[in-house]
């Protein structure tokens, strides 16, 4: 990573995108590593629960259809009782797995952007001192996304009640649809930055999403724009396989190898997308720091990476203090 951080400060869409493939593109092994370490398990998590979801619980997703009686069945305790805890397996796999990735690729960029050497190895050293912090602010997500899904459910449920199914109120679900997307993108932001400040800052849980809607200020639009991209591209995938591997054969009469060629296809463009999630939001904030100018000295944040790496703290002269986190005058930037 070879902006400054001036440079860091005017970059836009296409910037922060630009910036993210050359950092994994220049650095392709420790990337790939990390993508068979912790990326593709991440992915084989999310392709194995929508496959269960779908298949092995379609009776608990599809108990009463009201336009087909006969075949509708009730599911069973047993079944409820399946579907509960394959989705606290879940959300625990899902939650460790990131958390994984979270921390090495945040390292990982982070150290590209000091100049300090990069290696598998070091990038995994960091997971033992932040995992805690990681595990809280990840738990602060949930919690947030929770409510902002309760609250968003309950005006939708009391504009149904008070205007019922009339074309008033199916217009009036379109536009809560839309400003529910338009949130949920911001939110998204949000959590991804308090993810990279619990990793670079000595920030955690509610304060670190505190630290990330700081930090999204002036660069919403930007940040918002490339989670569209990529849940776009995510939702985008998901039907591609849906389409063309899974009912390949029932809707285009496609041959088995065919529908094999493509999932895999589709597993190698998710590990990317994956990956590029997160590289995508360390660089954010990088350039999020810098709008805001607070100042990023490269080696203070060498020397406080280095503490991961049990490095001995070399620590400054009297009123020469490490910044991370603090707004500093334009002529104090590096």
């Amino acid at each position: 990573m070879d902006r400054t951080q001036e440079d860091l400060k005017f970059a836009g869409f296409f910037g922060i995108f630009n910036q993210s493939f050359k950092s994994i593109f220049s650095w392709k092994k420790v990337f790939a590593q990390i993508t068979l370490a912790f990326i593709l398990p991440l992915a084989i998590i999310f392709v194995v629960q929508m496959e269960i979801a779908h298949h092995f619980f379609w009776r608990i997703e599809n108990n009463s259809l009201p336009y087909d009686t006969n075949d509708s069945r009730e599911a069973t305790a047993t079944e409820w009782l399946y579907y509960v805890l394959f989705t606290i397996a879940y959300i625990i796999l899902l939650t460790v797995f990131s958390l994984l990735a979270t921390a090495v690729v945040v390292f990982t960029i982070a150290s590209i952007y000091t100049g300090r050497e990069v290696g598998f190895r070091n990038a995994t050293k960091v997971i033992p001192k932040v995992w805690k912090r990681l595990f809280i602010t990840f738990v602060s997500i949930y919690i947030a996304q929770l409510i902002y899904d309760v609250i968003v459910s309950i005006v939708m449920a009391i504009c149904r009640a008070v205007f019922g199914f009339s074309s008033f109120s199916l217009l009036l679900m379109i536009i809560i649809l839309i400003l529910f997307v338009f949130g949920f993108l911001y939110l998204s932001v949000v959590c991804q930055l308090a993810s990279v400040v619990t990793v670079l800052e000595n920030i955690h849980g509610f304060n670190a999403l505190k630290k990330g809607k700081d930090l999204a200020s002036g660069k919403k639009a930007v940040g918002m724009g490339i989670a569209f991209v990529l849940y776009g591209f995510l939702v985008g995938l998901i039907v591609v396989y849906i389409l063309f591997v899974e009912y390949g054969h029932e809707v285009f009469k496609w041959a088995l190898i065919w529908r094999v060629m493509i999932g895999i296809l589709c597993g190698i463009l998710l590990l990317m997308l994956l990956l590029l999630f997160i590289v995508t939001q360390t660089v954010l904030y990088l350039v999020c720091k810098s709008y805001h100018r607070e100042a990023i000295d490269k080696l203070s944040l060498s020397t406080f990476l280095g503490a991961y790496m049990g490095e001995t703290m070399v620590y400054p002269r009297s009123g020469q203090e490490i910044q991370l986190g603090r707004p500093q005058p334009p002529s104090e930037q590096v």
